[in-house]
């Protein structure tokens, strides 16, 4: 009896020692470190608080700063011109146009209305000048002899401005011209707008500087920019597009980045020149004083190490694929964040290389941001001599402790 409850004792460890850790769900908290004090915050400034349509968002985290009306259709006016920019700057990407090709002006660009850069009927000119004109000066001109070179006609052109609209995820845009003049059933969002710059510098990162080009010469006739923000040498201004028709009033959309923040800015329906200026630029001075850019994590840095179960290595580098960085107030504290861990303990090998292994937690109040973490190495099983020392010493620190 005395051996059977021996031998029922003996069973019942090597059970212990030899069975697999099954699956938890684990979260572990990371501590973050307050990099600098609170500071007071100035509130929105009376001219913001009057304005009826502006917005402000973080070219890079995509979080919004300030809004009023961003999601209502209204007139672009020439901000419409970032879209056929967009148009062409793909064209090119397909191979089915190139800058450097030349084309004839024709007559419909030659008698176009409003802003120009001076086209002539007959003038044999490049695609690369079109662009310049069309953005730097604004030429309606330009948006004319751009869409007839590119797409074979303006209506085959628009088209490809919708269906490109519609792939980028522009909910509140339809076009109805490339310049952007007043039309029926021709509108854009300054949500719209602001994501519309964001993915022209995303995909198209080569053509970044033809959004910032301070003055322009066709035909001997030099014109500045009509940027007020490139203008009046703003701090940090990268690039930006104006507007005006009697529908959509004065706009502006202006990009500026100050070290590692970079922000976009739209207004629209401003009654004068003189108010689009002051609204742009008390816009993105309350984006710049009223938060602060904190970067918890950079682009394919290690994040954490974790454990790993019958493993060639008994802890993988968790890295992530994104910088991972957010904009708080500048009065809050940075320890106020939550952040987290979430992952299967132990991970199992074998673990390929990037695949995803974890998941970054940050809450913020009530906001919950979710960051997913890959593995920087490949981790195979462990060889058997390996797999057996880890169990025993998993499992003899549990009976013992």
């Amino acid at each position: 009896m005395k051996f059977c409850q021996c031998a029922t004792s003996l069973l019942t460890i090597l059970a212990m020692l030899f069975a697999t850790p099954a699956h938890a769900k684990k979260h572990k908290r990371i501590k973050v470190r307050q990099v600098s004090k609170p500071q007071a915050v100035k509130e929105v400034s009376y001219s913001l608080r009057d304005a009826e349509y502006y917005f402000l968002i973080d070219a890079d985290t995509k979080e919004v700063l300030l809004a009023k009306n961003a999601d209502v259709r209204i007139a672009p006016s020439s901000m419409t011109k970032l879209m056929t920019a967009y148009v062409v700057f793909d064209l090119v990407r397909q191979g089915k146009v190139s800058l450097t090709s030349q084309c004839v002006v024709g007559k419909d660009a030659w008698h176009k209305s409003g802003s120009s850069m001076f086209l002539n009927y007959g003038d044999i000119v490049s695609i690369d000048q079109l662009v310049q004109g069309l953005l730097a000066v604004s030429g309606n001109d330009a948006a004319i002899a751009l869409a007839e070179s590119t797409a074979g006609g303006v209506a085959k052109f628009v088209a490809l401005m919708n269906q490109d609209a519609e792939e980028l995820g522009l909910k509140n845009s339809h076009f109805r011209n490339p310049h952007g003049l007043n039309e029926s059933g021709h509108y854009m969002s300054l949500r719209d707008l602001a994501m519309l710059a964001v993915r022209l510098y995303q995909d198209f990162p080569q053509y970044s500087s033809y959004f910032g080009i301070p003055e322009f010469t066709y035909r001997n006739i030099t014109q500045q920019s009509r940027n007020p923000l490139i203008r009046e040498n703003y701090d940090g201004v990268v690039a930006g597009k104006t507007g005006y028709t009697s529908d959509g009033g004065y706009g502006v959309i202006g990009i500026v980045k100050r070290s590692h923040r970079r922000l976009i800015g739209v207004v629209n329906k401003a009654h004068t020149p003189r108010q689009r200026t002051k609204l742009i630029t008390e816009l993105f001075d309350y984006g710049f004083q009223h938060y602060k850019k904190v970067i918890l994590f950079e682009k394919n840095k290690q994040v954490a190490r974790l454990p790993v179960w019958l493993g060639s290595e008994s802890e993988i580098e968790a890295v992530t694929h994104q910088e991972i960085a957010f904009n708080l107030p500048s009065n809050k504290m940075l320890d106020a964040l939550k952040v987290s861990l979430k992952y299967k303990n132990p991970l199992y090998a074998p673990i390929g290389e990037q695949t995803k292994i974890a998941e970054l937690v940050v809450e913020d109040g009530g906001k919950v941001l979710r960051y997913p973490l890959f593995a920087k190495e490949k981790i195979d099983k462990a060889g058997r001599v390996r797999r057996m020392v880890q169990i025993l010493s998993y499992r003899i620190r549990n009976i013992f402790n």
